[in-house]
């Protein structure tokens, strides 16, 4: 650096002297230089990593028999220390026989474990994920409700997550949702992720209702009637004053629509019925109609 004099000073620039480091101190003057690994350290830690990185793979992919070896071969190396995940889950899941019994008796043991897992929060999302990959790898999601309908919400919310937030919602999904509510099921809006289908959960109506009021908005399907099935609307039909009874009556009507053609007699008086249940829901029917499943 050059030292720079005042223009009233007739002086000329001076070379500032650099200061050299001294070498006779062993560098204590300078900055300290960092600890040298010992022989073997970091291909040891290498390892490590690697094999965590591992475990997490074979955990979100369902993979347990796989993510018990590596699991193992981490305690080789590390030991029974604290730093290791506790992940003795693996010990039961991580058997290939856990999973090959029947449906209601594997669903059962997973949902208690999952009550009482210790893993830390990454470890215990990872393995969740990876659960429900290795059940619907095997069976629909539907034979995954019949047997455990607890798993509702979360299956609907992995198959709705994985087909984007664009366009229709998944009908995999959207059906699960509506022969539960079909079913008389009260469902609870925040155990679901998609703001349409809490939408219609939020609103004040009994389940069947609610069933309607989703395929009035074109969240899922309405199913035909087997043509063997179809029994004719007669001027004798009288709705009942149950609030559930109505609401099938008004179901019953629209998987009539859907398997006539619209000018159809039966067509017509399903119509015609629909507006003396409920006057609104038919209203919203005649401006947007319904999907046919």
């Amino acid at each position: 650096m050059k030292q720079r004099w005042l223009p009233e000073f007739d002086c000329p620039d001076v070379e500032q002297p650099r200061v050299e480091a001294d070498s006779t101190d062993g560098g204590q003057s300078g900055v300290p230089e960092s600890a040298g690994a010992l022989p073997g350290q970091t291909e040891l830690f290498t390892a490590e990593r690697e094999l965590i990185g591992q475990i997490e793979a074979a955990l979100a992919s369902g993979r347990f028999e796989d993510a018990r070896l590596y699991r193992d071969a981490l305690t080789v190396i590390e030991g029974a220390s604290a730093g290791l995940p506790d992940l003795a889950a693996l010990d039961v899941i991580g058997e290939a026989r856990f999973w090959d019994r029947a449906l209601p008796a594997v669903l059962s043991d997973w949902l208690a474990l999952d009550q009482t897992l210790k893993t830390p929060p990454n470890f215990g999302r990872l393995m969740c994920d990876g659960g429900l990959s290795r059940l619907t790898e095997r069976y629909a999601a539907a034979e995954i409700v019949a047997a455990a309908p607890t798993m509702l919400a979360t299956l609907t919310n992995r198959i709705c997550m994985a087909a984007g937030e664009n366009g229709d919602l998944p009908p995999d999904a959207t059906k699960l949702v509506r022969d539960a509510l079909l079913d008389g099921r009260e469902l609870v809006p925040d155990a679901f992720t998609d703001d349409r289908i809490i939408d219609v959960l939020a609103e004040d109506c009994r389940p069947v209702w609610l069933a309607c009021m989703g395929a009035l908005r074109n969240l899922w399907p309405v199913p035909p009637v087997d043509p063997f099935a179809l029994n004719a609307i007669t001027a004798t039909d009288e709705e009942s004053n149950d609030e559930d009874e109505r609401a099938l009556q008004f179901w019953a009507c629209l998987r009539r629509t859907v398997s006539y053609g619209r000018d159809h007699p039966e067509a017509v008086a399903s119509r015609m019925r629909m507006k003396r249940l409920h006057p609104d829901m038919h209203a919203l029917f005649m401006r947007r109609g319904v999907r046919r499943e």
